[in-house]
């Protein structure tokens, strides 16, 4: 399940955190929510997730199946 939790903090700084999303499909979540705050990226740090590549599943047919 993919996730985005939002932390405002009292100095105005907001504060991304994602979970579930493969590959850069974190950044495409998150370019709206950049856009709106108006807010300039100071600090991004990328998890394993980021590094995930989505593998399409394929059916295997067998012989004389």
């Amino acid at each position: 399940m993919e996730k985005i939790n939002i932390t405002i903090g009292t100095d105005g700084s907001v504060d991304l955190q994602l979970a579930g999303f493969k590959g850069g499909k974190c950044k495409d979540a998150t370019k709206l929510i950049e856009q709106l705050l108006g807010n300039d990226i100071t600090e991004r740090t990328l998890t394993s997730e980021f590094y995930v590549t989505e593998e399409i599943e394929q059916e295997e047919k067998l012989p004389g199946s």
